[in-house]
Protein backbone atom coordinates (compact mmCIF):
# COMPACT_ATOMS: atom_id res chain seq x y z
CA UNK A 1 0.00 0.00 0.00
CA UNK A 2 2.80 2.55 1.17
CA UNK A 3 4.80 1.85 -2.90
CA UNK A 4 1.40 2.42 -4.69
CA UNK A 5 0.75 5.79 -2.40
CA UNK A 6 4.71 6.62 -3.58
CA UNK A 7 4.31 6.15 -7.11
CA UNK A 8 1.06 8.23 -7.00
CA UNK A 9 3.06 10.78 -5.25
CA UNK A 10 6.10 10.24 -7.51
CA UNK A 11 3.49 10.52 -10.86
CA UNK A 12 2.07 13.22 -9.53
CA UNK A 13 5.36 15.65 -9.11
CA UNK A 14 6.28 14.79 -12.48
CA UNK A 15 2.83 15.70 -13.67
CA UNK A 16 3.62 19.16 -12.08
CA UNK A 17 7.76 19.89 -12.63
CA UNK A 18 8.25 16.99 -15.00
CA UNK A 19 9.28 17.27 -18.54
CA UNK A 20 7.37 17.13 -21.13
CA UNK A 21 7.55 13.30 -22.39
CA UNK A 22 7.88 12.34 -18.10
CA UNK A 23 4.21 14.61 -18.11
CA UNK A 24 2.66 11.83 -20.64
CA UNK A 25 3.90 9.15 -19.15
CA UNK A 26 3.07 9.69 -15.72
CA UNK A 27 -0.67 10.53 -16.57
CA UNK A 28 -0.58 7.15 -18.50
CA UNK A 29 0.59 5.41 -15.64
CA UNK A 30 -1.79 6.89 -13.38
CA UNK A 31 -4.74 6.95 -15.57
CA UNK A 32 -4.46 2.54 -16.45
CA UNK A 33 -5.78 1.36 -12.72
CA UNK A 34 -8.85 3.61 -13.00
CA UNK A 35 -9.66 2.88 -16.68
CA UNK A 36 -9.14 -1.09 -16.12
CA UNK A 37 -11.64 -0.66 -12.87
CA UNK A 38 -13.93 1.44 -14.51
CA UNK A 39 -14.54 -1.17 -17.23
CA UNK A 40 -14.76 -3.81 -14.86
CA UNK A 41 -17.72 -2.37 -13.04
CA UNK A 42 -19.12 -1.30 -16.05
CA UNK A 43 -19.21 -4.97 -17.67
CA UNK A 44 -20.72 -6.58 -14.29
CA UNK A 45 -23.42 -3.94 -13.79
CA UNK A 46 -24.74 -4.03 -17.12
CA UNK A 47 -24.47 -7.76 -17.13
CA UNK A 48 -26.41 -7.93 -13.55
CA UNK A 49 -29.12 -5.33 -14.42
CA UNK A 50 -30.04 -6.91 -17.41
CA UNK A 51 -29.84 -10.36 -15.64
CA UNK A 52 -30.98 -9.00 -12.52
CA UNK A 53 -34.53 -10.49 -12.52
CA UNK A 54 -33.45 -14.36 -13.38
CA UNK A 55 -31.12 -13.50 -11.06
CA UNK A 56 -33.61 -12.84 -8.12
CA UNK A 57 -35.62 -15.67 -9.09
CA UNK A 58 -33.10 -18.35 -9.41
CA UNK A 59 -32.04 -17.32 -5.52
CA UNK A 60 -35.55 -17.47 -4.61
CA UNK A 61 -36.22 -20.84 -5.95
CA UNK A 62 -32.69 -22.03 -4.27
CA UNK A 63 -33.67 -20.11 -0.94
CA UNK A 64 -37.26 -21.99 -0.80
CA UNK A 65 -35.86 -25.23 -1.45
CA UNK A 66 -34.07 -25.12 1.35
CA UNK A 67 -37.52 -23.78 3.28
CA UNK A 68 -39.55 -26.19 1.54
CA UNK A 69 -36.68 -29.26 1.74
CA UNK A 70 -36.42 -28.40 5.80
CA UNK A 71 -40.31 -27.92 6.22
CA UNK A 72 -40.37 -32.05 4.35
CA UNK A 73 -37.82 -33.69 6.67
CA UNK A 74 -38.95 -31.97 9.58
CA UNK A 75 -42.74 -33.48 8.75
CA UNK A 76 -41.06 -37.01 7.98
CA UNK A 77 -38.94 -36.61 10.94
CA UNK A 78 -35.54 -37.28 9.56
CA UNK A 79 -34.37 -33.77 9.84
CA UNK A 80 -30.34 -33.10 10.07
CA UNK A 81 -28.90 -29.77 10.18
CA UNK A 82 -25.31 -31.41 8.88
CA UNK A 83 -26.92 -32.46 5.75
CA UNK A 84 -29.41 -29.29 5.52
CA UNK A 85 -26.38 -27.00 5.62
CA UNK A 86 -23.86 -29.48 3.05
CA UNK A 87 -26.59 -29.96 0.78
CA UNK A 88 -27.82 -26.14 0.15
CA UNK A 89 -24.22 -25.30 0.14
CA UNK A 90 -23.76 -27.85 -2.64
CA UNK A 91 -26.81 -27.12 -4.29
CA UNK A 92 -25.91 -23.31 -4.52
CA UNK A 93 -22.43 -24.09 -6.10
CA UNK A 94 -23.92 -26.17 -8.44
CA UNK A 95 -26.24 -23.61 -9.43
CA UNK A 96 -23.08 -20.73 -9.31
CA UNK A 97 -20.85 -23.08 -11.73
CA UNK A 98 -23.79 -24.38 -13.93
CA UNK A 99 -24.83 -20.51 -14.19
CA UNK A 100 -21.16 -18.98 -15.25
CA UNK A 101 -20.99 -22.30 -17.74
CA UNK A 102 -24.72 -20.85 -19.55
CA UNK A 103 -23.43 -17.42 -19.40
CA UNK A 104 -19.56 -18.40 -20.86
CA UNK A 105 -21.59 -20.07 -24.04
CA UNK A 106 -23.80 -17.57 -24.68
CA UNK A 107 -21.31 -15.07 -24.58
CA UNK A 108 -18.84 -17.28 -26.84
CA UNK A 109 -22.10 -18.16 -28.71
CA UNK A 110 -22.62 -13.94 -29.28
CA UNK A 111 -19.55 -13.54 -30.09
CA UNK A 112 -19.95 -15.72 -33.58
CA UNK A 113 -22.66 -13.59 -34.38
CA UNK A 114 -25.21 -16.81 -33.53
CA UNK A 115 -28.72 -16.22 -32.65
CA UNK A 116 -28.49 -17.62 -28.86
CA UNK A 117 -32.01 -16.55 -27.66
CA UNK A 118 -33.47 -19.90 -27.38
CA UNK A 119 -30.01 -21.56 -26.19
CA UNK A 120 -30.41 -19.05 -23.46
CA UNK A 121 -34.49 -19.60 -23.10
CA UNK A 122 -33.84 -23.49 -22.69
CA UNK A 123 -31.06 -23.01 -20.57
CA UNK A 124 -32.31 -20.49 -18.10
CA UNK A 125 -35.40 -22.74 -17.94
CA UNK A 126 -33.10 -26.09 -17.20
CA UNK A 127 -31.10 -23.85 -14.26
CA UNK A 128 -34.38 -23.07 -12.50
CA UNK A 129 -35.78 -25.96 -12.84
CA UNK A 130 -33.02 -27.47 -10.85
CA UNK A 131 -34.40 -26.25 -7.43
CA UNK A 132 -37.77 -25.46 -8.34
CA UNK A 133 -38.25 -29.23 -9.60
CA UNK A 134 -36.91 -30.23 -5.74
CA UNK A 135 -39.74 -28.01 -4.68
CA UNK A 136 -42.16 -29.33 -6.34
CA UNK A 137 -41.51 -32.82 -5.29
CA UNK A 138 -41.10 -31.65 -1.94
CA UNK A 139 -44.48 -30.33 -1.87
CA UNK A 140 -46.10 -33.26 -3.29
CA UNK A 141 -44.59 -35.38 -0.47
CA UNK A 142 -45.28 -32.52 2.26
CA UNK A 143 -49.67 -32.18 0.95
CA UNK A 144 -49.34 -36.24 0.20
CA UNK A 145 -49.75 -35.84 -3.42
CA UNK A 146 -52.64 -32.92 -3.44
CA UNK A 147 -50.35 -30.21 -4.82
CA UNK A 148 -48.50 -30.14 -7.35
CA UNK A 149 -50.98 -32.26 -9.01
CA UNK A 150 -49.93 -36.14 -9.79
CA UNK A 151 -49.89 -35.25 -13.88
CA UNK A 152 -47.61 -32.50 -13.27
CA UNK A 153 -44.92 -34.36 -11.66
CA UNK A 154 -44.96 -37.09 -13.96
CA UNK A 155 -44.89 -34.36 -16.80
CA UNK A 156 -41.98 -32.66 -14.96
CA UNK A 157 -40.00 -36.01 -14.82
CA UNK A 158 -40.70 -36.86 -18.46
CA UNK A 159 -38.91 -33.92 -18.83
CA UNK A 160 -35.90 -34.41 -16.88
CA UNK A 161 -35.37 -37.87 -18.56
CA UNK A 162 -36.00 -36.08 -21.88
CA UNK A 163 -35.17 -32.33 -22.13
CA UNK A 164 -38.62 -31.63 -24.11
CA UNK A 165 -40.14 -28.93 -23.73
CA UNK A 166 -43.05 -30.65 -25.53
CA UNK A 167 -44.23 -32.79 -22.63
CA UNK A 168 -45.91 -29.99 -20.52
CA UNK A 169 -47.70 -29.16 -23.92
CA UNK A 170 -51.73 -30.17 -23.98
CA UNK A 171 -51.82 -33.31 -25.75
CA UNK A 172 -55.31 -33.67 -28.81
CA UNK A 173 -57.41 -35.20 -26.32
CA UNK A 174 -56.54 -33.43 -23.33
CA UNK A 175 -57.07 -30.02 -25.38
CA UNK A 176 -60.45 -31.81 -25.94
CA UNK A 177 -61.81 -32.19 -23.24
CA UNK A 178 -60.36 -29.18 -21.49
CA UNK A 179 -61.97 -26.91 -24.00
CA UNK A 180 -64.29 -24.53 -23.37
CA UNK A 181 -65.31 -23.88 -27.32
CA UNK A 182 -66.14 -27.42 -27.38
CA UNK A 183 -68.91 -28.41 -24.65
CA UNK A 184 -70.60 -31.74 -24.49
Amino acid sequence: MKSLLTSIFTNLIQIQFGTMNEKIFAILKLAILPTIGISLVEKLTGWYFENFVFIALLIGAWIGDLVIGVWKHYKMDSISPKKMIFGFAEKGGIILIAYFIIEAVIQIMSDGDLDSIYFKIFTKILLFSYPAGNIAINMGIITNGKFPPLGFLKKFEKFNNSLDLNVFKNSEDESKNNSIDNPE
